[in-house]
């Protein structure tokens, strides 16, 4: 609901009563009921981008403290991208999650999806699949993708790969990475290279 409607509906009540109170300050009802509404609007973003075993996490216990620090510190004002690399087990996915938790309460537009998952989406035979998963991806001002490395490694899909990552580049939009240690000849791949020459690194071990 945008905030001319909750004036209209505020007004309505104008004179009558709230939870048995009469309403003193109408500013602050507005401002307050707004704020109700962003942060239920966050809460649904919340519980439909974030799989269940990395909603609950306890912060406590995250191994890594000294990673986490620099991983949850990264700040998208900078304008760069935030690459968590480490082998398997190390809670990159995580951290991640936990610091895209942090952006969207701050007010950021977020999404998270899975390398391989994003990979058989840009395999699809048909165009305008791609083309509106393309747009989808590019819009947001964060975009977390996670497991880079385990995508089917394809001619079509390293191409639409680019593109998503060149679109997000052109806008000044920024990406947060999760990959295993990348092989030299993996980490030569152009998407990768784009990706890597504007990052910050946080390498958990």
């Amino acid at each position: 609901m945008k905030t001319a409607e909750i004036v209209n509906e505020a007004m309505k009540l104008v004179g009558s009563e709230n939870n048995g109170e009469k309403i003193q300050d109408w500013d602050a009802y507005i401002l307050k009921r707004e704020a109700d509404r962003l942060l239920n609007e966050r809460k649904e973003r919340w519980n439909k981008i974030c799989p269940p075993l990395y909603k609950e996490t306890d912060i406590k216990k995250i191994k890594d403290r000294k990673r986490l620090e620099k991983v949850m510190s990264w700040n998208p004002k900078d304008g760069r991208n935030l690459w968590i690399k480490g082998e398997t087990g190390k809670q990159k996915t995580r951290m991640a999650f936990l610091l895209i938790e942090k952006l969207l309460f701050e007010g950021y537009s977020v999404e998270a999806i899975n390398a391989v998952e994003l990979g058989i989406k840009l395999s699809q035979p048909v165009w305008d699949g791609k083309e509106k998963e393309l747009e989808r991806l590019s819009r947001y001002s964060v975009l977390l993708i996670d497991d880079l490395g385990k995508e089917p490694d394809t001619q079509t899909i390293s191409q639409y790969l680019y593109l998503l990552v060149e679109k997000r580049y052109s806008h000044k939009r920024l990406t947060i990475i999760t990959s295993n240690q990348l092989q030299h000849k993996e980490a030569q791949r152009p998407t990768y290279r784009r990706l890597f020459e504007n990052a910050i690194c946080a390498e958990v071990v």
